[in-house]
């Protein structure tokens, strides 16, 4: 029947083509409509029959593939299920599971962690016993990282030969931002779904004020025009008082949200890394070089006023002092792209930004969105690095559907009526980034360098920026220093 098609097809356009050459003028081919439409027919189909497969040849391995997963950190439900719930994401998941089992004859096999730290030890044990039971981990963002690697529990990606890193659907560029000493024991692919904060908006406020606005939001990001500035002007906008006791809760806002974990993104968004290489090629402290130290600066003022303003409202992890989105209550919200499926749940029409950039001059750099999840890592030992290194690649190769699924899981009905929300989510996963110094805190935490901008803006207090660096730049480098020591 293709065979058939594609005759008929190329018959027609054949036959079109003769027609207008017998009755073209002085030379002159006009197109036609026949022509054009059976040349988009042969197109049609000479596209719908090429179909693109893994890099890796196809195997049977009839083996099980054990993946770890840490839940905090990588919701369970957008990795692994055991069997599809009829919803177009688990449905997703479930063909990927099944494309993997048909090409390699691999059946994965998901346990989770035990949550924060205490994941850390069972994993070891793991890997020092050689039981087989961890194929690959996804971890938490930051808890034990840095000892996995310290203490050679991890395989370097580079040394996994059936991975293909320059492949589109692994995020090299992120994986060698957390590098050490050139090795790349972190992975990062389409397999992870994006976990990071974005700029939620209630449409039906903007559009109270859209007469305000020189041009949408939209074209604010595309023309690379959306920036930290815009976005406080923008919450500047909102303050509605129900009361006559001053900011409360039922009072509606410009902006919202978690004030210390969504505060960390700003400096990244403002292509600001907190540790950079040094000449030696280890890492010590940037936030406050000379590079970035009047950004860094100018942030931390910003950040502050907006945070003492009348328009805005955010509270810290474990507050109850929460506001929410979903009622109405404010015009922007710091959200995780997480939260975004339930703002379906409420008669709400929302739309979604990235974070915004520091200044137009940020252009040549675009947004950057640091990135909140997990890694995928392979243990110093597993029992077949073969079908290990398939797999993973495997897994990565078939994970656009899931990404796409997942973004209409996290918009909903509003792909359709407004795609224009479905680019900014694309435009934030193209702007992922990771943070050295996030990726490996559990070294750094007692310096509180990762919440630096929290930390000196919480409760609208501006702390004092050089005494704050002052009395971290020190442990910093040192634990840094010992950190690349100890790696392999």
């Amino acid at each position: 029947m293709k065979l058939y098609n594609k005759i008929l097809a190329l018959i027609l356009v054949c036959a079109t083509l003769l027609s207008v050459l017998v009755s073209c003028d002085s030379g002159k081919i006009e197109e036609t409509e026949t022509e054009a439409k059976a040349s988009e027919s042969l197109g049609t189909e000479i596209e719908t029959e090429k179909e693109e497969t893994p890099s890796v040849t196809k195997k049977n391995y009839d083996s099980q593939f054990y993946l770890s997963i840490h839940p905090d950190s990588n919701p369970v439900k957008y990795y692994w299920i055991e069997e599809s719930d009829n919803d177009a994401m688990s449905q997703a998941i479930f063909d990927r599971q099944q494309k993997v089992n048909s090409y390699l004859g691999v059946d994965i096999q998901a346990t989770t962690t035990l949550t924060s730290i205490n994941y850390v030890e069972p994993f070891k044990v793991a890997v020092k016993n050689k039981d087989g039971s961890v194929d690959a981990m996804l971890t938490h963002v930051y808890h034990g990282v840095d000892g996995f690697i310290t203490e050679n529990y991890l395989t370097d990606f580079n040394n996994i030969s059936q991975i293909n890193l320059d492949a589109d659907y692994w995020k090299r560029d992120v994986m060698e931002e957390i590098s050490i000493n050139d090795h790349m024991y972190l992975g990062y692919s389409n397999f992870n779904i994006m976990y990071t904060h974005v700029i939620a908006f209630n449409k039906s406020i903007m559009e109270q004020y859209s007469d305000s606005l020189d041009e949408s939001v939209y074209d604010m990001v595309t023309n690379y025009r959306w920036t930290l500035d815009k976005m406080i002007g923008l919450a500047n906008m909102v303050y509605i008082d129900t009361g006559s006791d001053g900011k409360t809760k039922d009072d509606t806002f410009g902006i919202i949200g978690l004030h210390d974990i969504a505060f960390c993104g700003f400096l990244h968004s403002s292509d600001i890394s907190l540790v950079e290489p040094s000449a030696n090629g280890a890492y010590e402290l940037s936030v406050y070089n000379d590079l970035n130290k009047a950004k860094t600066t100018s942030i931390v003022e910003k950040i502050g006023e907006l945070v003492k303003s009348d328009c805005a409202w955010f509270w810290r992890s474990g507050s109850g002092n929460h506001l929410r989105f979903q009622d109405g209550k404010a015009f922007l919200v710091l959200a995780r792209t997480y939260d975004l499926p339930d703002y379906l749940n409420y008669d709400i029409n929302f739309g979604v930004l990235p974070y915004p950039m520091y200044d137009e001059e940020q252009k040549s750099v675009g947004y950057r969105s640091l990135q909140w999840g997990g890694y995928l890592c392979v243990p110093s030992y597993v029992n077949d690095f073969d079908m290990v290194g398939d797999t993973l690649e495997v897994l990565s190769f078939y994970s656009n559907e899931v990404n796409n699924t997942f973004y209409e899981k996290l918009l909903g009905k509003q792909v359709a009526e407004s795609p224009i929300d479905k680019k900014m989510l694309e435009i934030v996963w193209d702007g992922i980034c990771s943070d050295f110094c996030q990726t490996y805190y559990s070294s750094l935490i007692d310096t509180k360098i990762l919440y630096i901008v929290p930390q000196l803006t919480f409760e609208g207090s501006n702390g004092n920026i050089s005494s704050f660096i002052a009395g971290a730049e020190k442990s910093v480098n040192k634990r840094l220093k010992v950190l690349f020591s100890k790696a392999k």
